[in-house]
């Protein structure tokens, strides 16, 4: 339950189902405060998180393992508290993994730290090669109407009403822009244009999925998407206009939690 809720955005509610677990004298195992520490996460609560990381040993027992380092700098990290994070990495009884180094240069790129994203991608980059993964897994996206599932990649045009969801991706385009979305070219790395650019970002995986359930489910319906990698901050802010646009809530599980779009905001409180 509070895993559940974490993932949902309810981080304050997993954190009070937790104070209650202990009220009711149940002791939590190192599984239960991995948990807490992604609720503190996914809300933004580095006080809360620092406290229960730091006392996890005296108060129950339990001794920090990787997971819970490695949620404590993906949480400072993500909060902008950068040296915080670089502190415990370099003091850790463990060496940082290809996930502690993910969780590091995706702060980097949202709090523009240079000097961190070269670091972090140049040792990310080792470990892909290490692990014979050079080539990055493409992002997929799919979505099931009608009891089938439609899969979606990076400008997929192989669905058979792939004419209709590139017509309506531009409608809903449109709408955006005239409601203020910029798309966020900054975030493309391919040494193209900006108007190539913007094009890429565009035909998105999560993008086509969501352009197909406004064509292919009634009005009003809740739309579900999942996908397989972290949903980008480009597709997560076109979400909050396309909720408002059109009026549903659309709802997304990537790889770290579920994003509740609706009336313009998300769950995650664009934490995540």
């Amino acid at each position: 339950m509070i895993g559940g809720l974490a993932q949902h955005g309810h981080g304050k509610e997993a954190i009070n189902m937790f104070n209650q677990m202990l009220r009711d004298g149940i002791c939590p195992n190192h599984i239960t405060l991995v948990s807490v520490l992604c609720a503190c996460n996914h809300a933004g609560l580095v006080t809360e998180a620092t406290i229960y990381f730091e006392s996890m040993k005296e108060l129950f027992g339990v001794v920090p393992r990787e997971e819970h380092y490695a949620c404590m700098i993906d949480l400072l990290g993500r909060a902008g508290k950068i040296k915080e994070a670089m502190e415990l990495v370099n003091t850790m009884p463990f060496q940082a993994n290809a996930s502690v180094w993910g969780s590091l240069l995706g702060a980097a790129r949202i709090h523009k730290n240079v000097e961190l994203g070269e670091r972090a991608l140049l040792i990310c980059s080792l470990f892909w090669n290490l692990r014979n993964q050079v080539k990055k897994e493409p992002g997929m996206s799919w979505i099931e109407v009608q009891d089938k599932v439609h899969t979606f990649i990076v400008g997929d045009r192989n669905h058979w009403r792939s004419k209709e969801i590139y017509a309506k991706l531009d409608e809903l385009l449109d709408s955006m822009h005239k409601a203020g979305y910029v798309p966020m070219v900054e975030i493309d790395l391919h040494d193209v244009e900006q108007s190539e650019k913007e094009q890429l970002l565009r035909c998105h995986s999560e993008k086509l999925a969501v352009a197909f359930s406004l064509i292919a489910t009634p009005p009003g319906a809740p739309i579900r998407v999942k996908k397989n990698l972290r949903v980008c901050i480009d597709c997560h802010t076109a979400f909050k206009f396309i909720c408002k646009i059109v009026s549903r809530e659309i709802i997304v599980r990537d790889v770290n939690r579920f994003h509740h779009f609706k009336d313009g905001s998300c769950s995650c409180g664009d934490y995540w």
